[in-house]
């Protein structure tokens, strides 16, 4: 095929994203520092509640392991969401499902029960594919007036320099005033009544 040829096909099929490769070490080291300090809140958390004579070194005596334990699930999730981004050449939602499943196999391995394991990893693969296949959003495109995901486009918006709140409102208004019945004036209300 020539390069005319190629350049003439790829104008068809719209740009081509390319990927940029992610270092899963880096990833993996943030995901273990990020995720320990998070554990370290919650052990510390843990050793305010609890009666003990330790003092404030309850936070790494009592409850330590709880900061160890958060550290690998972090760590696992960098890690493999990396890895599987870096194999798959894809940034999508299946690379967070996958280190999502390496989370819950290291948070299910903490109770020693395989079940607990396998059970972890299906849960929170599919509560982090999910939120990754929603767009990585917890109010999703359509709120903001960003894209129609069937259409491709703004298809939401009035705006057509691109998404804007105006469509949004606009069109909600629109169907809100579809579904409710209209208000009869009052002057007809009463002459019903009679």
């Amino acid at each position: 095929m020539s390069t005319e040829a190629s350049a003439k096909a790829g104008a068809k099929a719209g740009p081509i994203e390319a990927y940029h490769e992610k270092s899963a070490l880096n990833n993996g080291f943030k995901g273990a520092i990020q995720a320990g300090a998070f554990g370290l809140f919650v052990s510390a958390i843990q050793n305010s509640l609890g009666t003990h004579k330790q003092g404030a070194m309850g936070v790494f005596t009592r409850s330590g392991s709880t900061i160890g334990l958060f550290t690998a699930v972090g760590a696992a999730f960098g890690l493999t969401e990396s890895f599987v981004s870096n194999f798959r050449q894809r940034d999508d939602s299946v690379n967070g499902a996958a280190g999502a499943c390496a989370s819950g196999f290291v948070f299910g391995a903490r109770t020693g029960s395989v079940p607990t394991m396998f059970g972890s990893c299906a849960g929170l693969a599919a509560l982090v594919g999910t939120f990754g296949a929603a767009g990585r959003s917890l109010t999703g495109p359509y709120s903001a007036g960003l894209v129609d995901a069937a259409k491709g486009d703004n298809a939401h918006s009035d705006n057509p320099n691109g998404p804007g709140e105006a469509g949004w409102r606009s069109e909600r208004e629109r169907r809100r005033t579809s579904f409710f019945k209209e208000k009869k004036p009052v002057a007809e209300a009463e002459a019903e009544e009679e």
